[in-house]
């Protein structure tokens, strides 16, 4: 049973992360208001504790509740995967750096959005899309070391 909601925590936590990311990519425009800023800096909590769901989930099933710990450590899939994962979060400090150094102050004022966010944030969304794949191919057998 732990292993059915583990799993089932980590599905949902991939569709956290993804409709976050994509709700700040569709309320990014080329001038935002702090109002705007403050509303984009909560979706990038909710961002970053779905991130945060989908590896704590992701490493209870790597390490005790799936296949054994061997199966994944021998698979370049499973490397490339957790690697993509951390590009993706390492990537996604650029937003929120911006998001939480700008969110203070008149929720009038305006600011202008950092060259190259857009880009940052496509980034991500196609790298989040690339996980369930490299997930699925997995654990199908794919990408074992022999």
């Amino acid at each position: 049973m732990a292993f059915i909601i583990t799993k089932y925590a980590h599905f949902l936590g991939i569709l956290l992360l993804f409709s976050s990311c994509l709700l700040e990519y569709q309320r990014l425009k080329p001038i935002l208001t702090r109002a705007e800023v403050k509303r984009l800096a909560r979706v990038d909590i909710v961002f970053g504790l779905s991130a945060l769901l989908v590896l704590m989930s992701g490493l209870a099933m790597a390490l005790w509740l799936a296949k054994p710990l061997d199966y994944y450590l021998n698979n370049w899939i499973f490397h490339f995967k957790y690697s993509l994962f951390i590009v993706i979060g390492l990537i996604s400090a650029y937003p929120t750096v911006f998001f939480i150094r700008n969110r203070r102050g008149n929720d009038a004022d305006t600011l202008d959005l950092p060259r190259g966010m857009k880009t940052v944030i496509t980034l991500e969304l196609t790298g989040i899309l690339c996980l369930p794949l490299l997930g699925i191919l997995m654990a199908a057998g794919f990408g074992a070391i022999r």
